[in-house]
């Protein structure tokens, strides 16, 4: 049996009092107290969390954006350096391998932030269809670690701990430099629909950055959240989680992300199966919903109509901006036309609750 990875700061998160739990193949902290505390504390104040377990590829070489353009389904060629791009990346099918954000800091050289669950998988994708273009991939995820700073206070707190002024910075966008607590890249990029940054620096000065914060966590302005907090603000902002609303068996377009697909490239992996897929309509779609109850259909739930199975959940949880269980589900093709009708429900153990679809939560702010 092999044993969980964990994380660098481990016993600092235990010292906190961190709830731990398995997660992709790590030991991680999923709460220091009340998940519903941390998910308002990110989008009121600011919040940190270590997601050092996230994998790190480096792409360089002259071909660097010629093998990126064709494995991924946006386009990385014209950005320019400094740019954070986010894209699904794609099986000949049209499935899912992955999604990721692609940081170009040169035309030769790309850092690749993919998925902790994925790390291997995507390295071995990425190294079947890299010959014949001049460059290398590296997996460089055992010596970086990563902590991600979210919530509305994010910019000034940072600009103020590093003497350096982040207000500028445009969002999707980073800059790699030596700061106070030592060289890293700072991207104005992250996972929970708030402003916010993600720090890579090498592993070992992780906590040289973490002491940074000190005085604003005595001061409450900045606390720890954990797994539980993440996904909940992830899931109001209607963002995909690898393995539920993105899979081998999900394509981009059935997860309603047709803007990171770019059809005016040549050529790239899965544009084939996604073009037949947009052009011959009769897809399953992932959707999102609420739930008019106070129990939550989890993943796997199935999804129903007038008594019509129409579905499954793909995701399931509760909302602490709205204060009710919300979720997502992917709906079967012949459903689409019916999502503002009354009637659906969500299966709960032997109940079916009332749901409705609609934007994600914080799409309706």
């Amino acid at each position: 049996m092999t044993r969980n990875k964990k994380l660098y700061l481990h016993d600092f998160h235990i010292q906190k009092s961190a709830k731990i739990i398995s997660f992709a193949g790590w030991e991680m902290p999923v709460s220091y107290g009340s998940a519903v505390d941390e998910h308002l504390q990110t989008r009121n104040k600011a919040s940190l969390f270590d997601v050092s377990h996230m994998g790190e590829l480096i792409v360089s070489g002259k071909q660097s954006s010629d093998f990126l353009e064709y494995m991924l389904t946006n386009s990385v060629k014209d950005a320019r350096p400094g740019k954070a791009i986010y894209s699904p990346i794609c099986y000949e099918d049209g499935g899912t391998v992955d999604d990721l954000i692609a940081y170009k800091k040169s035309d030769e050289e790309y850092l690749l932030c993919v998925n902790a669950s994925n790390i291997q998988k995507d390295f071995e994708h990425f190294s079947h269809y890299i010959n014949g273009f001049d460059c290398i991939i590296k997996n460089e995820s055992s010596w970086y670690g990563q902590l991600a700073l979210q919530g509305p206070n994010s910019p000034e707190i940072l600009s103020e701990l590093v003497s350096f002024d982040f207000s500028s910075l445009p969002k999707m966008s980073f800059i790699e430099n030596d700061f106070s607590a030592g060289k890293a890249l700072v991207a104005r990029t992250g996972y929970t629909g708030e402003d916010g940054f993600e720090i890579y620096c090498p592993v070992n000065e992780l906590l040289r950055w973490i002491n940074l914060f000190h005085e604003h966590e005595k001061s409450g302005e900045v606390k720890w959240a954990g797994l539980a907090a993440r996904d909940s603000l992830r899931l109001e902002s209607g963002f995909p989680l690898y393995g539920h609303e993105l899979s081998s068996s999900v394509s981009p377009l059935q997860a309603g992300l047709d803007w990171s697909v770019k059809w005016n490239k040549t050529d790239f992996i899965g544009r084939s199966a996604l073009i037949r897929e947009r052009e011959g309509g009769g897809v399953d779609r992932v959707q999102f919903y609420e739930v008019e109850d106070r129990r939550i259909p989890r993943d796997g739930a199935k999804i129903f109509w007038m008594d019509q199975e129409m579905g499954k959940v793909l995701s399931g949880g509760f909302s602490p901006t709205i204060r009710k269980p919300i979720g997502s589900a992917l709906i079967h093709s012949r459903g689409l036309d019916k999502l503002s009708e009354n009637g659906w429900k969500a299966e709960v153990r032997s109940s079916k609750l009332d749901i409705s679809f609609g934007a994600p939560v914080l799409r309706k702010k």
